[in-house]
């Protein structure tokens, strides 16, 4: 039987020896360049299809023009609105742990944002939070 330069075969004796020829799998020139970019840690929490994510529509009210889609008040309203969907979906849910997380990560975000939106521009901030109904820091 012939195999192929670029396959990886692997014996392994017991389950210590098949961890540490996983682990040494991932890191060689074979492992996809998506595997190879993402570092252990960095998680980037996206929806699951375009149905679930909240749309610029919902949010134009913070908008500053048509075309603004990256101010600090739209993200904030942004992330607010997927906080909403993933609370309620963990309200069914208590077990989902991997949702709970993509949740916390969410917070911080928002939480990062809503900080430095309050030292550059705390009247925009004041009005972003009372109009999502937010807690002011």
């Amino acid at each position: 039987v012939a195999i192929p330069p670029h396959a990886c075969v692997m014996f392994a004796v017991n389950a210590t020896q098949a961890r540490i020829a996983v682990k040494s799998n991932a890191s060689s020139s074979f492992a996809s360049k998506k595997t190879q970019a993402t570092k252990r840690g960095a998680l980037q929490v996206v929806a699951a299809d375009k149905r679930t994510r909240p749309a610029i529509s919902e949010v134009s009210g913070f908008q500053k023009s048509a075309n603004d889609t990256g101010s600090s008040a739209v993200q904030i309203a942004l992330l607010t609105k997927r906080i909403e969907g993933l609370t309620a979906h963990l309200i069914k849910n208590k077990k989902d742990y991997a949702t709970q997380r993509g949740l916390k990560k969410l917070l911080g975000q928002r939480s990062r944002l809503q900080n430095y939106l309050s030292k550059s521009n705390n009247a925009e901030y004041v009005k972003t939070m009372t109009s999502l109904g937010l807690r002011i820091k």
